[in-house]
C-alpha cells in the first residue's frame, strides 16, 4: 500500500511539473533608429554613459508594477531579460550614439584601461509602471572626467500610458529611455576629444 501511495505522490509530482508555467523574458529596446559609425566619421568625443543608478525597489529580475502608491507587485514568471541597471545603461548608450553621430559612446563599466572624456550619470528616482501609466524621473548630470567636475545637470521627469502587463510595461519603459536621450541638452564642452 505504501509503495501506491510514494507511486501516486510520484506520478502527482510529475504531473504538476510538466504544467508549470513558462518562464518569459523580456529586454528593454532603443528606437529603431539605423545609424553606423563609418570610417569617415570623425569621432569630435568620447562619452560615456553611465554609471546609473536605480531604485532598489526595482533591482530585481521580475517585471512588476504598482497595484497602489503602497503596494508593488511582482509578476510571476515574466522577467527582465538582463539587470536592469545594465538594459537602461546600454539602451541609452545606443540612443546617445544614434544622437550624437560624431562621438563614440562607451558603457559602463569602462572597457579596459579605456575612459571617456565626458560621462553622462543617472541617478534614476522613480522607475515606476501603474494600470494606466509608466514614469522616469532622473537627475542627470554630464561629468568631465579629467577634473571629475560637475559641468551640466538637469532634472527630468517622463510619462507615458502603460497598462499593468509585461508587455506593455517593457515597451513603456523602453519609450521612456529613449525620450530620455532627446530630452536631455548636451553641454557645451570646454576641451576637443
Amino acid at each position: 500500500m505504501q509503495k501506491k501511495v510514494l507511486l501516486l505522490l510520484a506520478l502527482f509530482s510529475l504531473c504538476a511539473c510538466q504544467h508549470s508555467p513558462r518562464k518569459e523574458y523580456f529586454a528593454l529596446s532603443a528606437s529603431a533608429a539605423d545609424f553606423t559609425l563609418s570610417e569617415q566619421t570623425p569621432v569630435n568625443r568620447i562619452v560615456g554613459v553611465g554609471p546609473i543608478s536605480i531604485p532598489e525597489y526595482v533591482q530585481h529580475d521580475k517585471i512588476a508594477y504598482w497595484k497602489t502608491p503602497q503596494q508593488l507587485i511582482l509578476l510571476h514568471n515574466y522577467y527582465w531579460a538582463e539587470p536592469l541597471e545594465r538594459g537602461i545603461t546600454r539602451v541609452l548608450a545606443l540612443e546617445l550614439q544614434a544622437s550624437q553621430h560624431d562621438w563614440r559612446v562607451m558603457q559602463f563599466p569602462w572597457p579596459g584601461k579605456q575612459h571617456p572624456d565626458y560621462s553622462l550619470r543617472l541617478d534614476i528616482q522613480r522607475l515606476d509602471a501603474f494600470a494606466d501609466q509608466a514614469i522616469l524621473e532622473a537627475h542627470v548630470d554630464w561629468i568631465d572626467m579629467q577634473t571629475r567636475n560637475i559641468i551640466a545637470s538637469q532634472h527630468i521627469k517622463l510619462h507615458l500610458p502603460c497598462s499593468p502587463n509585461p508587455h506593455a510595461i517593457a515597451r513603456a519603459y523602453s519609450e521612456l529611455l529613449q525620450q530620455t536621450i532627446r530630452t536631455i541638452k548636451p553641454p557645451q564642452f570646454t576641451r576637443g576629444g
